[in-house]
């Protein structure tokens, strides 16, 4: 390969090749054929075009491109691009990870962001073409976090699913444990992770250095929640192969909890019950390490709590946060990867809704006055440019909910924000002239595939270098439209090979965010 082949790489048959690779080693995991398994991922380590993807994924294709690790260097030319593929090779060694200071978009003071080095994120993604396939045929059927074609959306609304069916088996009232692992990736047992692993000794060696070296250590943070969803609306930043890492560690509560159920003699209001009905009563759901339990019993909840602890401390040696675990009924409500479930009984109907949560639509105001606070000198086209993502990618979020009064009250208060800080910032001229000027009576607008027509839009203009006026105005998060998620089919994944399926899934999706 040339210095100047790298433009002209033909990357759709690149990775198709690939993908032939993932899908034979998914079959394969799928009928427990270990040797198979072994040899196609040795295949797949080795061939240059896993290389190719994995040097063009963390110099290319990931917006962490631009922060460069600990030892400075920037793959900014094809020509450095082609030498770190040519280098690319599991050796079993890792740089230790050091924090670096970073500025956040829309922040003004610097963070400490940890970034392991260019060759390091191309050797987890190398790890990660050959071991997601295996581990995607293993994993269960309700976990969903951080997985290629799942989501969070497909994690609330099997909770939603699974309430709802309940419910029309007269089983209205539910129990729902919110189980939440406390951070300790840090005190994990690496050669419980290794041996659960069982894979190939190069593979194994190299995970053993970067446990070594802490990747695991700050993928699960105090604010994970707030981080899950901002990833979800915009593009997941961060580790590579330590989401995968966690899922495997975590791997097996759901059968273990199934199996527990119907094992156990001393419930006596399920022991006339059939071995597979059991195992129906109990339901899990997890999205990375957040579940919910959910059985019509609160003391067969309370019972899987400590069968819960218990698997965790003997296993990874991991424990439950007690302070976020908690017990509740389906009835008063609980929340969830930013959601609210609630379940109401009303003229002897029982329905589930969901809502977004009080915390997060709080969260929302408050960024929103943090920027205009924050931005308050900058003209109102560019403030346009800051608030309009945020805004509109948080009413992407929570449109598959019951949303409307929710962003009719927000879009007030976000309202009411701009015009505070319009008035103070511009005294000179009267009221009325400040309106107009920046919220135009009678002015119609095209958003979501419709026409909108409101007195109180923001409006911004600027001039380019060529004098061009450029005009900008910021939608209402009432004019995003609520919809329906529709949830992944359990027992598909994107290495199955059903190309038809996972195409009509995306379209779909790209169609929902160009409406």
């Amino acid at each position: 390969m040339s210095f100047l082949a790298w433009k002209t790489i033909n990357w759709s048959l690149v990775n198709s090749r690939i993908q032939r690779y993932q899908t034979r080693i998914f079959k394969a995991s799928k009928e427990n054929n270990i040797y198979k398994i072994r040899c196609i991922q040795k295949r797949l380590l080795n061939s240059l075009d896993a290389k190719l993807i994995a040097v063009r994924q963390v110099t290319t294709l990931n917006k962490s491109k631009i922060i460069p690790g600990v030892d400075k260097q920037e793959f900014i030319t094809n020509l450095e691009k082609e030498k770190l593929v040519r280098k690319l090779r599991l050796d079993g060694k890792a740089l230790p990870i050091q924090s670096v200071s970073i500025y956040k978009v829309g922040k003004a003071k610097k963070y400490p962001f940890s970034m392991p080095i260019a060759k390091d994120r191309a050797k987890e993604t190398l790890c990660l073409l050959a071991l997601e396939p295996e581990w995607e045929a293993k994993f269960e059927r309700n976990s969903y976090g951080f997985r290629p074609g799942r989501c969070c959306h497909d994690a609330m609304k099997a909770i939603l699913l699974t309430i709802r069916n309940h419910s029309r088996e007269n089983h209205y009232r539910k129990y729902i444990l919110d189980a939440d692992i406390t951070k300790c990736f840090d005190q994990i047992d690496y050669e419980y992770v290794v041996e659960k692993l069982n894979t190939l000794p190069e593979i194994k060696n190299q995970v053993k250095a970067w446990l070594n070296v802490g990747v695991l250590e700050n993928f699960l943070d105090k604010n994970k929640e707030t981080n899950r969803i901002e990833n979800s609306m915009t593009t997941l930043q961060g580790g590579i192969i330590s989401p995968l890492v966690a899922n495997i560690v975590l791997h097996g509560l759901e059968y273990h909890m199934k199996k527990w159920i119907y094992t156990k003699p001393s419930f006596v209001k399920i022991s006339l019950y059939s071995k597979s009905a059991k195992c129906k009563s109990l339901s899990v759901i997890n999205y990375e390490d957040d579940f919910v339990f959910i059985h019509q019993d609160k003391t067969i909840i309370k019972e899987a709590k400590k069968e819960i602890s218990s698997w965790l401390l003997n296993g990874p040696g991991l424990k439950l946060n007690e302070e976020k675990t908690s017990i509740r009924n389906s009835n008063e409500g609980f929340n969830f990867l930013g959601f609210t479930f609630i379940i109401i009984r009303r003229t002897n109907k029982t329905r589930a809704k969901i809502y977004p949560s009080s915390k997060f639509q709080e969260l929302l105001i408050l960024k929103v006055r943090n920027l205009i606070q924050r931005n308050r000198n900058i003209s109102a086209y560019n403030l346009i440019l800051v608030l309009q993502p945020i805004i509109i990618g948080w009413a992407n979020y929570f449109k598959y909910s019951r949303c409307k009064k929710c962003f009719q009250k927000l879009t007030h208060l976000i309202v009411q924000q701009l015009r505070s800080w319009l008035f103070r910032r511009d005294t000179r001229n009267g009221r009325k002239e400040v309106k107009q000027r920046y919220f135009p009576t009678g002015k119609k607008y095209y958003f979501d595939g419709r026409n909108h027509k409101d007195n109180w839009i923001l409006n911004g203009k600027t001039k380019d270098k060529k004098d061009n006026i450029k005009k900008n105005w910021l939608p209402h998060l009432t004019w995003v439209k609520d919809e329906k998620w529709i949830k992944v089919k359990s027992n598909k994944s994107t290495f199955d090979g059903d190309n038809l399926y996972w195409s009509k899934r995306i379209i779909n999706k790209r169609n929902s965010k160009l409406r």
